[in-house]
């Protein structure tokens, strides 16, 4: 039995829903074409897909390896658009209003339950899976069961959905577990998770993540223009 339950969205890589996109993203897009520099986009080349690429967090010294999905050119700087070669998955827990928040990865708490969690995932699934604390999101690595079932059943409802997109991205719950009297959740993100990354200067194969400060300033425009060129080609595929 699959559970579905919906997390409030506060991860900086940005998440994109055929909803989201249609209507929560559309004055964003009207917003940064009207200002800023001129951003194209173009899909990688067919021999560059499925290839994994590291994208580097210098900050903490870490990498979380995406697959190229496309390019965006604003100016003359580069920026690699990944989708995560593994699960995106996130550690929640209920507060007394029966809201799923999630657990933020430099919060103490993280610190605390991660390696638990851990434990726990190596328990459960032995070999088959491993939880990574990885940049931006933390992820699964190996195979979940019936996947590809469960990504058509989602597909068939996102075509059938008419609701506007409420602010919420849908998960899957893999695992409950309690750690300090406290219960908590390893969900599955539903929704397609997006990185940024641009071309590191000593090394051309690896891409080094955003830092704050260049996310407020760039990622309005790059959202922008990667909605605006999935509206013109009617289509809502990403990678992988």
């Amino acid at each position: 039995m699959v559970l579905l339950l919906c997390i409030s969205s506060t991860s900086d890589a940005f998440t994109l829903l055929s909803r989201q996109n249609q209507r929560t993203m559309k004055p964003t897009l009207l917003a940064a074409a009207s200002s800023g520099e001129d951003s194209t986009l173009t899909r990688v080349p067919d021999d560059d897909e499925g290839v994994a690429i590291p994208f580097l967090d210098r900050t903490e010294n870490s990498f979380i390896e995406c697959y190229a999905d496309s390019i965006i050119t604003v100016g003359d700087v580069e920026y690699t658009i990944g989708v995560p070669c593994d699960y995106c998955v996130a550690l929640c827990y209920f507060d007394d209003k029966e809201n799923l928040i999630p657990v933020e990865l430099n919060d103490d708490l993280m610190d605390d339950i991660f390696p638990f969690a851990e434990s726990i995932v190596s328990e459960e699934f032995e070999e088959e899976l491993v939880l990574q604390r990885t940049p931006q999101t933390l992820t699964l690595v190996g195979e979940l069961e019936d996947d590809d079932t469960d990504m058509d059943d989602e597909d068939e409802d996102d075509d059938e959905e008419d609701e506007e997109y409420d602010g919420q991205d849908e998960v899957e719950v893999l695992v409950t577990f309690e750690h300090r009297d406290k219960e908590y959740n390893l969900v599955r993100l539903m929704d397609p998770v997006l990185l940024v990354g641009k071309v590191d200067s000593e090394r051309p194969d690896l891409r080094v993540l955003l830092t704050p400060e260049e996310s407020d300033n760039i990622m309005p425009q790059l959202e922008a223009a990667f909605l605006k060129y999935h509206e013109d080609e009617g289509t809502n595929s990403i990678l992988p």
